[in-house]
């Protein structure tokens, strides 16, 4: 019957990591009740908090307590944040050595398949050390002293948005939380629940080697990062990339894109990997919109495990002109060009009525210039009328003499 101590991180003073309306003292209780509800349901399992209230505990005492009690598995719960707020996805750490080792990583591997089951980018399993060459995090130190089997569980990154759907729904995502905990768990040791009509006694479980040396982490950065632009759509301001990247102590896991020769980046970028969480493609092709009306140089940066990176080569694509601009400034010389053929053509016309008229009538309105054409008008009409009756009499006057 496996014995299990969950540790609910900070508490008392140590508030933990604080973000919005998060602290981290106040939430991991609610996972870890959760986590403690959920796995009873299962049979021939007892599970213990290293406590119960929020209270000041030191991380030795925590490991003690777990110690006291024979645990066959500690896990300690938190929440991550990172100084950028760059930094997104769960991760596992375990003990660097022997048998602690081999066992933390097996479970962190359960772990991490139902946090990444419910949407979470897997930042992985990992090690740490300090400057004396053992575990960095004081839990996993004493655990190692106290030879109890251990993992630090960073459920998700408060501070990123593609981590807030985790937490999105307050203490019923946390909940859901404690329960995958639970299920990983079960899993690992094969418990069975009637309860829930759920029998994990045949669960394949992976059993990780023991390593014969201090499972170190990967403290270099990437060695491969090139870029090659394969297209570009002026009309877009799209750009089709290939990048090659690899690590060979890890694997790559974020990559950036800057157009201003590494100035400035992109938020991180999920680099895939297609086959397992810590096998990373070797190249990848995507396609990321460049800037318009400016001098644009293309260049990546590739992140490990480890968030270690390299940067890229870099290629000048120059300025791309925005089309929408150049649609805009079209159209507004069409307009200009057509304001000035109107103005030209109304400078004509007046001149026109100018040759006609003396300086008196120029200066007067249109209607009166109209008014003085009607009346010439009328008057050579009248004109005509008159002459056409005078050759009239005439020709009568003409016919009258013949007669005579």
């Amino acid at each position: 019957m496996p014995i299990i101590v969950i540790d609910p991180g900070h508490g008392g003073e140590n508030r933990g990591g604080e973000y919005g309306e998060f602290v981290e003292k106040e939430i991991n209780p609610i996972v870890a009740q959760a986590m403690k509800e959920h796995l009873e349901k299962f049979e021939d399992v007892t599970v213990f908090l290293t406590h119960e209230v929020d209270m000041d505990m030191t991380i030795k005492d925590r490991v003690a307590y777990a110690k006291e009690k024979n645990a066959d598995f500690l896990y300690c719960l938190h929440f991550n944040l990172s100084v950028n707020h760059n930094l997104y996805g769960a991760e596992v750490w375990v003990p660097s050595r022997g048998e602690l080792y081999s066992k933390g990583f097996t479970f962190a591997e359960i772990e991490m398949q139902e946090l990444t089951d419910m949407g979470l980018f897997s930042r992985g399993i990992k090690t740490r050390l300090n400057d004396r060459g053992t575990d960095y995090y004081g839990i996993l130190r004493y655990a190692a002293e106290m030879d109890v089997p251990c993992a630090l569980i960073e459920h998700c990154h408060l501070d990123h948005a593609k981590d807030a759907f985790a937490v999105a729904d307050g203490e019923e995502s946390l909940k859901a939380l404690g329960i995958r905990d639970a299920e990983a768990v079960a899993k690992y040791f094969g418990l069975k629940s009637e309860e829930l009509g759920i029998d994990y006694s045949g669960y394949p479980v992976s059993q990780i080697p023991v390593p014969a040396d201090i499972a170190r982490p990967d403290e270099t950065e990437p060695e491969v990062n090139e870029i090659e632009l394969t297209s570009m759509d002026q009309e877009t301001g799209m750009a089709t990339i290939r990048m090659t990247a690899s690590d060979s102590d890890s694997y790559i896991q974020y990559y950036a894109v800057s157009t201003d020769g590494g100035n400035t980046y992109s938020e991180l970028l999920e680099w895939p990997r297609p086959e397992q969480w810590d096998v990373s493609a070797m190249e990848y092709t995507f396609t990321f919109q460049l800037p318009f009306d400016t001098a644009v140089e293309l260049r990546t940066m590739a992140y490990n495990e480890y968030d270690k990176f390299t940067e890229s080569n870099t290629i000048g694509v120059g300025t791309i002109e925005d089309p929408e601009r150049l649609r805009q400034e079209m159209q507004q010389q069409k307009a200009e060009e057509l304001l000035e053929k109107q103005q030209t053509y109304t400078e004509v016309t007046a001149e026109a009525f100018a040759g006609h008229t003396d300086p008196v009538s120029a200066a007067k309105p249109t209607g009166y210039s109209i008014g003085i054409m009607v009346s010439i008008a009328g008057i050579v009409l009248l004109m005509l009328i008159l002459l056409m009756v005078l050759i009239r009499n005439l020709r009568g006057l003409l016919r009258y003499k013949k007669r005579k």
